[in-house]
């Protein structure tokens, strides 16, 4: 056994630690080994619940984007745990897994929040237009919380899919209450428009058609996509 081997032997059994100050070290610690024989080590460590645990060892197996986790990610997607379904989505989307993506989708309507807004994120991440009709389905449900709206709205930008165009625009008819602990509202507009300019010239024509909308709010919205789409080009 050679002494990387000794060190990498070292450091996964300190993931038994009763501290978890130790554990989240030791998750950080065998990322920068290299070693890909950590990886299914790390997966495992998503189910610490201590400290930061879990927050590390999914950036750590986000930065690897070894390959030969997708097969757990995939499995991962359908655990009952709802932190472990948002971690295999997150990670899904930073390895681009397109097959991953019906199952996704299947995620955007998770009982658990914080997964839907994962799958949303790692479809834009991904980048398969089939996931689009999905995501413009969601944004327009006035059902959708502020943060999946944020979420989708990045998504079908970076998809670049002109249908989404008039779904977008409809979001600048809600209002969005303050946030408790934030005393503000919560930067949905911003990130429609970022999604809207994101769309290009495929959203000048819903834009252009919004200048005449009954509400000020979508008016006043079109007005300053277009703005930033006129600078842009």
């Amino acid at each position: 056994m050679t002494l990387q081997n000794d060190i990498v032997q070292a450091l996964i059994e300190r993931l038994q630690d009763e501290n978890h100050m130790v554990r989240s070290a030791s998750v950080r610690a065998l990322g920068r080994s290299g070693d890909p024989a950590v990886t299914p080590v790390l997966l495992a460590a998503l189910r610490d619940k201590g400290g930061l645990v879990y927050d590390f060892a999914l950036n750590t197996l986000g930065d690897m984007n070894d390959p030969a986790a997708l097969p757990t990610l995939h499995a991962m997607l359908s655990d009952t745990d709802g932190d472990i379904r948002r971690a295999a989505a997150t990670l899904l989307g930073k390895q681009k897994a397109a097959d991953a993506v019906p199952s996704l989708i299947g995620l955007l309507n998770d009982e658990v929040l914080a997964v839907g807004h994962a799958a949303a994120e790692a479809l834009g991440d991904i980048g398969d237009p089939s996931a689009v009709p999905a995501l413009v389905e969601v944004l327009a449900s006035p059902h959708t919380d502020w943060a999946m709206c944020i979420n989708a709205a990045q998504a079908v930008g970076k998809l670049g899919d002109a249908q989404a165009a008039p779904t977008l625009i409809n979001i600048f008819r809600r209002r969005w209450d303050v946030v408790p602990g934030m005393n503000t509202t919560p930067p949905v507009r911003k990130h429609v428009m970022e999604a809207l300019v994101r769309l290009g010239n495929g959203a000048v024509p819903a834009l252009l058609a919004a200048l005449e909308d009954a509400d000020v709010k979508v008016r006043h919205g079109a007005v300053e996509t277009l703005g930033h789409l006129a600078g842009a080009s």
